[in-house]
């Protein structure tokens, strides 16, 4: 296939779809780093990423779409390292190390690079928490690793949780860690935050 084939196919429209899309979610997550959420427009999100507004809308048809996308973008990374921690807990791993492995992790990658979150947005997270590109779906990829580290655990520490538990179990610690970054709650990051969410923790998933 040529060079000019390839530029045609369905494939390498996605592809470039995907880059712009990324292009668009990193200069909106550069300015939220350093801007006021009310002063980030679509116009200047396309000014960063050198993208027109008409480009924009073809992805996103609102700025609130933007910050919920980040928001998804940046759970779906946090997955990501997740299931690499839960595949390098050994047998002997307690759930009091391995809450304290999980939460040294998921706030090292909270506290990075802060998300402007508005209202509207942790607004529309939740109400479409059941869609498939929403963070309650991924409780489904989590789980058969989480099951597999519980079936090798041997510090009988961690509950045996079934398929139909996880979710809730899921959701309640997530939320439990999420919520105030999201929130722009001052205790979020904190000691006293990490302290709260390691006694949840604990409460849902031990012996």
């Amino acid at each position: 296939m040529s060079n000019s084939d390839y530029y045609l196919t369905n494939k390498s429209k996605q592809d470039r779809s995907r880059v712009r899309v990324e292009k668009i979610l990193d200069a909106a997550e550069e300015l939220a780093a350093n801007t006021p959420s009310q002063k980030i427009s679509i116009k200047s999100i396309a000014k960063k990423a050198f993208i027109s507004v008409g480009a924009i809308y073809h992805h996103f048809p609102s700025i609130n779409s933007i910050f919920a996308s980040l928001l998804i973008r940046k759970v779906r990374r946090r997955l990501n390292s997740l299931i690499t921690l839960l595949e390098g807990l050994g047998p002997e791993m307690t759930l009091d190390m391995a809450a304290n492995s999980m939460l040294d992790q998921v706030f090292a990658e909270w506290n990075q690079k802060p998300i402007a979150a508005k209202k509207e947005t942790l607004s529309l997270y939740y109400q479409n928490a059941s869609k498939p590109e929403f963070f309650s779906s991924y409780s489904k990829v989590l789980y058969p690793y989480v099951r597999a580290c519980i079936e090798r655990n041997t510090t009988g520490t961690m509950r045996d949780i079934s398929e139909e538990e996880w979710p809730f179990f899921n959701r309640t610690s997530l939320t439990a860690i999420i919520a105030p970054f999201v929130e722009a709650n001052p205790i979020a990051g904190t000691d006293a935050h990490k302290a709260i969410a390691k006694d949840i923790v604990l409460r849902i998933y031990s012996k």
